[in-house]
């Protein structure tokens, strides 16, 4: 039993087709299919799937909107690992890519409309594919590019058809089955400066037998792609921090090479006066203190990877076997093995206490005399707070090395008469070992600080600690090889997630019609049981947190199963009548048990289409879906982060508004400190993160209109248009509310006059005994916020042969423009306070990230004639606003113009064997947008969503056989 797979996007055009045009170009670019698909009939009136439904049909229409990018574009734009071309698609926000150090583990992602990656589920083959670590995100480095036919990006939660996680859609990569022959295909691409270069070679071999009733087919894939660091290039090699007075000036942290020192405000007579101020200063090589200025931070920006290394390994099978039509076998084997770092500057020892030895001959006579009246005990010692960057340590490495396999059996065929079933069970698991060097063991660097002299007069450590060396981090350069040896630490992690699928599933593609014209009731019945289990195992120095430089962590083990059974129907109802050339409805229901605090969850959707003629119809669609929460989010141990945080204390308003000035003094703040700078000129705090296993699901419930035009007197000419409404309530919040939000939701903010909206959310905020700064701000996993997005996605497709070309009389135009309007994207980490609800759309910084740009779009023309074809792309990102969430007054970038990307490939067929392709990306040599420290990403900018590394040229030589 066959059924053949086609799947033909409909994407979307509204009244803002004509201007997005204009902006992408002025000769633009543009892909399309051919005209028979774009008539939206399958070929010879077969059976065909389009992702979304389990049902056959036998037109390329369906209820919900569906994107497409063929084999050919990922071809046409050189693009080794596929987020690169998803990355273009305008319902796509960008996730994590290469560009992504810090933030970043190596991983590739996908994530559609912005909801996050863990709302976007990825299906291979329409299955569940390989989830990369205890998030159940899937890496979409796993997946091979060369094998890919196609790629199907399906908006709205799917949930009802496809389980849980399709909150924002589904991105179905549909890989190569029946294939025959031999397919050798190398590409390298490198950057116009030389940088960069990434190489790629595979193979495919697949053929058919038993008289076509069998095929097997096997794919190896190798990748190297070198790295790029910040400090390569002009925009991203000097930190740029903001100065709250709409300027910049070349910053960075204020942990510095130099060290820094701290020491707390004495009040000796207990009248809640300070006898003895706070002092602070910055030390000189020669152990004396001088006053901090802007000048003195610390530039981390060139040792961070501005495009981070890899090696790729990978290696697919596929096979089937029709026994019988009641009994076709089919299975598929992946294995990947990836290996991907990250680098980021020498760690920064800051956020603890020390003890100073006043005698240390480490010390001037300016400092000793200085810090000897706060030894108020007397025994020789000072508590101060440690702040000091050794760059004697080195760098920061992380190197993540990732195997991950899959394994999937099952049959299809026949049952009686129209009935037909699949039944299928795979097992996937991915192991992550991550080495890393440049860590610094608190304890270790107290023991190394703190100092005596032994009974022959030599300096040495307090502690007992095998191998102590007395550390001097008075000033740059002074750190000893033997001291740096001793603080530092190599680290290592493990992770592993492994996720089973077992599902059946009956189908009857013809139950009764109607007898209207219109073609047969469809439906689907089945039921699928999963299991989903993970844990991260970090080493000693991790797990206690008696670390700075890369996060603690806390062990994270768990697990959950779950049972769904689930239905799908298709009603068409009348066909081929007057003002009814169409009319079909659909419906889906699926329900879950789930063996954890979710419990019973239920996901449904119900649509249909309406085409009063030939040429126009209409469709609409509802769906209600849910997301389970992962096993990270129910039982991720604790762990350290460093979000960008404004310690409203710190403030002039603490001082001056009676609100601010009570709650900080509750808070813990004394009264003479309200007003000053007590986060140490440092943008960052240490945040705690953790799991929750009381966690509920997710719900989402999802609106799309739209329209699809397809006009007879202009063959391969089809324009479609749809308005989506997305809103999720109770979402998860694997990091917690954020720590701007809890922030907000204890003091209140500038716009209400800091009246606080919950001060239960004061006891998550912990100060520093000595130093009063913000430290360890507790943020727990919670089901507490919301969004709600909307907007219009549209999309014209022609393709047409033409009566001329280079080689002979005739050649073909394919064109396709698309994009998408954004009107909302509403986001509140906290839903019960509706006034921390930030407006997203057209904006991007401290809460939002990445810019939500209103308009974003790309176009592709593609003209082939002979043996030749040529192929240009252009991409559209809109403008966007800072989203005020920063905590400055004054930003120096408050705006980010819109960006056009221009690209142009050249394929050339040198023979039925032979074909070779030459191409350029970014042709313009645009840069990126600049960004200060306030509200920008990595590298002064957003590097997943704008081009970093300039002019790109790559070549792509395929064999066949």
């Amino acid at each position: 039993m066959k059924t053949k797979k086609i799947v033909v996007s409909r994407a979307l055009l509204s009244a803002g087709v004509a201007p997005l045009a204009l902006c992408l170009f002025s000769a633009s670019p543009a892909m399309a299919q051919d005209a028979d698909a774009a008539a939206g009939t399958a070929e010879g009136g077969e059976s065909i799937v389009v992702t979304g439904s389990r049902i056959t049909r036998t037109d390329l229409l369906s209820a919900s909107p569906v994107q497409v990018i063929t084999a050919e574009e990922f071809a046409q734009s050189g693009a080794v690992n596929v987020e690169e071309v998803l990355y273009d698609l305008p319902q796509v926000i960008p996730s994590f890519s290469a560009a992504s150090n810090n933030p970043g583990d190596g991983s590739a992602q996908v994530d559609l409309r912005g909801l996050g990656a863990a709302r976007t589920l990825v299906l291979v083959n329409g299955r569940r594919y390989i989830p990369y670590d205890t998030s159940q995100v899937v890496d979409l480095n796993t997946i091979p590019s060369a094998l890919i036919e196609s790629v199907d990006v399906v908006t709205g939660g799917r949930s009802a058809v496809y389980g849980a996680d399709a909150i924002a859609g589904v991105v179905n990569f549909r890989l190569k089955t029946d294939f025959e022959g031999v397919v050798a295909s190398s590409e390298y691409r490198i950057t116009e400066a030389g940088d960069g270069g990434t190489f790629n070679t595979n193979v495919a071999i697949g053929g058919n037998f038993a008289d076509g009733r069998g095929n097997v087919t096997v794919f190896a894939d190798y990748t190297k792609r070198k790295s790029i660091f910040q400090g390569a290039r002009s925009f991203s090699r000097q930190t740029i921090s903001d100065d709250d007075e709409g300027g910049f000036y070349y910053g960075g942290s204020g942990t510095t090479p130099d060290g820094r020192l701290s020491v707390g405000g004495v009040d000796l007579n207990g009248d809640g006066t300070l006898d003895l101020p706070a002092v602070s200063g910055q030390f000189n090589p020669d152990g004396s203190i001088r006053p901090i200025t802007t000048a003195d931070a610390y530039n981390f920006a060139p040792a961070n990877y501005l495009q981070v290394p890899q090696e790729r390994w990978m290696a697919h099978a596929s096979a089937h076997y029709e026994v019988s039509p009641h009994f076709d076998l089919f299975t598929e084997l992946t294995f990947i093995n990836n290996r991907v770092n990250t680098e980021l500057a020498t760690s920064p020892a800051s956020g603890f206490p020390i003890e100073i030895q006043l005698a240390s001959p480490f010390l001037a006579d300016s400092t000793r005399a200085l810090l000897t009246p706060y030894d108020i005990d007397g025994d020789g010692y000072v508590t101060a707070n440690a702040s000091k960057r050794p760059l004697e340590v080195g760098s920061r490495s992380s190197r993540n090395d990732r195997n991950a396999y899959r394994i999937l059996f099952g049959s299809r065929g026949e049952i009686a008469g129209n009935w037909t079933y699949e039944g299928y069970y795979s097992y996937a698991r991915t192991q992550n070992n991550e080495q890393q060097s440049g860590n610094i063991a608190i304890s270790r660097f107290q023991a190394a600080v703190k100092t005596q002299f032994d009974a022959d007069g030599n300096l040495v450590c307090v502690s007992d600690i095998e191998g102590c060396v007395p550390a001097n981090i008075f000033g740059a350069g002074n750190l000893s090889p033997e001291a740096a040896n001793f603080i530092a630490i190599p680290t290592q992690n493990t992770t592993v997630i492994e996720s089973q699928v077992a599902q059946f599933t009956v189908v009857n593609n013809n139950l009764f019609d109607f007898g209207l014209g219109a073609a047969p009731v469809g439906v689907v019945l089945g039921a699928e049981w999963r299991s989903e289990k993970g844990r991260f195992s970090p080493d000693f120095y991790l797990a206690s947190g008696d670390v700075v430089g890369f996060n603690a962590g806390q062990q994270t083990v768990g697990g959950y199963k779950v049972r769904d059974f689930f239905g799908e129907l298709s009603v068409p109802v009348v066909a081929d009548q007057p003002f009814m050339h169409r009319l079909e409805f659909n419906g889906a229901i699926r329900h879950s048990h789930y063996n954890n605090s979710v419990g019973d969850a239920l996901s449904w959707s119900a649509g249909g289409q309406w085409a009063p003629i030939e040429d126009l119809t209409f469709r609409g669609q509802f769906q209600r879906a849910i997301r389970a929460p992962t096993v990270a989010a129910l039982f991720g141990g604790q762990s350290v982060g460093f979000p960008a945080f404004q310690d409203y204390c710190s403030t002039a308003a603490a001082v001056t508004n009676a609100n601010l000035r009570a709650s900080c003094i509750a808070n813990g703040v004394p009264a003479a400190l309200l007003g000053t700078d007590l986060q140490g000129g440092s943008s960052q705090i240490r945040a705690v993160y953790g799991g929750n296993p009381d966690l509920k699901e997710e719900t989402s419930d999802t609106y799309t209109f739209g329209a699809v035009l397809q006009p007879s007197f202009a063959p391969g000419l089809s324009l479609t248009v749809d308005y989506y409404n997305i809103k999720l309530k109770d979402a998860i919040l694997v990091s917690g509310p954020g720590a701007t939000s809890v922030r907000d939701a204890c003091f209140g903010t500038p716009d209400n006059g800091f009246t606080p909206f919950d001060t239960s959310f004061c006891s998550l905020i912990p100060r520093n005994p000595q130093t009063y700064e913000v430290q360890d701000l507790l943020n727990t996993a919670l089901n507490a916020g919301s969004i709600k997005t909307e907007g219009v996605d549209f999309e014209l497709r022609y393709s047409s042969r033409l009566d001329f070309g280079f080689f002979d009389n005739e050649s073909r135009l394919s064109v396709r423009v698309s994009g998408t309007r954004l009107i909302k994207y509403a986001n509140n980490n906290l839903a019960a306070i509706p006034s921390l609800l930030v407006n997203c759309e057209g904006r991007f910084g401290a809460f939002c990230g990445d810019p939500f740009s209103k308009w974003r779009g790309s176009a592709r023309v593609t003209w082939a004639t002979g043996p030749v074809t040529l192929s240009a792309l252009a991409r559209y990102i809109g403008r966007a606003t800072d989203d005020g969430q920063s905590g400055y007054s004054a930003l120096f970038k408050p705006a980010l113009g819109d960006r056009k990307y221009y690209d142009l490939s050249i394929g050339y067929e040198a023979s039925d064997n032979f074909n070779l392709t030459i191409g350029v990306d970014n042709i313009a040599n645009s840069k990126p947008p600049l960004i200060g420290d306030a509200n920008n990403q990595q590298a002064n900018t957003f590097p997943s969503t704008y081009d970093v590394y300039g002019r790109r040229w790559f070549t792509n030589a395929t064999l066949k056989f």
